[in-house]
């Protein structure tokens, strides 16, 4: 049959053959691509090729990850990005003001945390307390001419009394007032002024010289009042201090000169020429009080209180004295005695004789 044909049929048939196996595996690379393409994502565009005109049709290869360059410039994008962020960070921060500690991340690492404001205190905390000051124990000094007005609260006043001058006498009196934190001795030469030297009452005081501790007024203009309804506030601690009796043995502890206010009980009296002495003593100590010219006059013995108003302290041989001046002032209380008499437990007995 082979020879009937002749050998172009011969021929003919293997490439037949050959080619009817070709296009079954056309069939199946054609049937394998369409699966792929169902399993890829749908591409924007699509080119439709002929499998009869393409006998060989190309496999088509999943889609592959961006080039390693691709990437690259992606990286240096974001790098770029993180250096112009961390420019930005810096400049803000190096307008701000530099805090006491800082902890430092990479920008990368950590983001940048919004600042917080301080808390807010409570009410409590913004109402300021008042500071306490210290109560001084000493009278305030001024020196020299003052022209004031100083408003001053009186606290309490001598009764007015003589003193001795070259030509004869004047009168004046001794007060004590309290300004804010401090308080004053005062001498005031006229008595007219009595009026105005009322305890708790406010007052002017102006033209006034300051002198060995004291306040001296010598005019009656020098003192005015205020508005009636001006109030003072003294604290109790400054008026007691300035009622005070100061204890002897801090006495020793002052300047000589220093002129002393306070009530001390007399233990001993001596006389001796014009002057008359006096012991007095506390808890602390004992010291000598010399009196002289009308203050040698009064009426105090042992057992009496002396109210001593402007005494000086002095050091004479060695020994500690309160000397009466010019302007001194005393007053004496007297101790009490009692008024009842020891009972006699035979006053109230009675004899036969009384019934009779």
């Amino acid at each position: 049959m082979n020879k009937a044909l002749g050998p172009e049929l011969i021929t003919y048939m293997p490439v037949m053959k050959k080619k009817k196996n070709k296009s079954i595996k056309t069939e199946e690379s054609k049937m394998q691509l369409t699966q792929e393409q169902s399993q890829l994502p749908e591409p924007s565009g699509t080119s439709t090729l002929s499998t009869e005109s393409h006998p060989q049709t190309p496999q088509v290869s999943p889609p592959t990850p961006p080039s390693t360059s691709s990437t690259k410039k992606r990286k240096d994008t974001i790098t770029k990005t993180d250096d112009s962020k961390r420019m930005k960070l810096f400049w803000e921060q190096s307008q701000l003001p530099e805090a006491p500690t800082t902890s430092t991340c990479p920008t990368e690492g950590c983001r940048q945390m919004p600042q917080m404001p301080p808390p807010t205190p409570s009410s409590s905390s913004l109402i300021k307390k008042p500071r306490l000051k210290a109560v001084p124990k000493e009278a305030s000094r001024e020196e020299g001419f003052q022209r004031g007005p100083k408003e001053v609260m009186v606290l309490k006043a001598t009764e007015p009394f003589a003193y001795a001058v070259s030509k004869g006498e004047r009168k004046m009196f001794h007060a004590t007032v309290a300004a804010d934190n401090q308080f004053f001795q005062v001498k005031v030469f006229d008595v007219n002024l009595k009026e105005k030297f009322i305890p708790k009452k406010v007052i002017a005081i102006s033209d006034y010289i300051g002198r060995n501790g004291f306040l001296e007024v010598y005019n009656a203009s020098s003192v005015s009042d205020v508005n009636a309804d001006r109030k003072m506030e003294i604290s109790k601690s400054l008026i007691a201090n300035a009622n005070a009796t100061p204890k002897i043995n801090r006495l020793y502890l002052q300047a000589p000169g220093t002129f002393v206010n306070g009530v001390y009980q007399v233990h001993k009296k001596t006389v001796r020429n014009q002057f008359v002495y006096y012991e007095i003593k506390d808890n602390t100590g004992k010291i000598e009080v010399r009196m002289y010219g009308r203050l040698a006059q009064i009426n105090c013995e042992k057992g009496d209180k002396l109210k001593l108003t402007c005494f000086e302290l002095a050091l004479s041989e060695k020994k500690w004295q309160l000397r009466s001046v010019i302007h001194s002032f005393v007053k004496v209380i007297k101790a009490r005695k009692s008024k009842r008499r020891p009972r006699n437990p035979y006053s109230y007995m009675k004899t036969s004789l009384e019934f009779s």
